[in-house]
């Protein structure tokens, strides 16, 4: 089974990348770029653990997660 990493969880020393897009549409896209899921952000905005249990399902290969533009995860991290 693949394993999605979402790189919002960082250490103090790493920029917070989730912050400033946490109130955008989450989007997974395929390695052809074919979207595979979309969730609108949640009212007070996505955090680490909301990412994680709305892509828990996701069990294809070469996976990518954007909020918005900004990339977030992938399955091949």
């Amino acid at each position: 089974m693949w394993q999605f990493t979402l790189l919002s969880a960082k250490a103090p020393y790493e920029p917070d990348i989730l912050t400033p897009v946490a109130h955008l549409t989450l989007t997974v896209l395929d390695a052809d770029r074919n979207r595979v899921f979309e969730m609108p952000a949640p009212e007070p905005g996505w955090s680490q653990w909301m990412l994680e249990s709305v892509t828990a399902h996701l069990t294809l290969p070469e996976l990518d997660a954007f909020l918005g533009e900004e990339w977030v995860g992938s399955t091949e991290i």
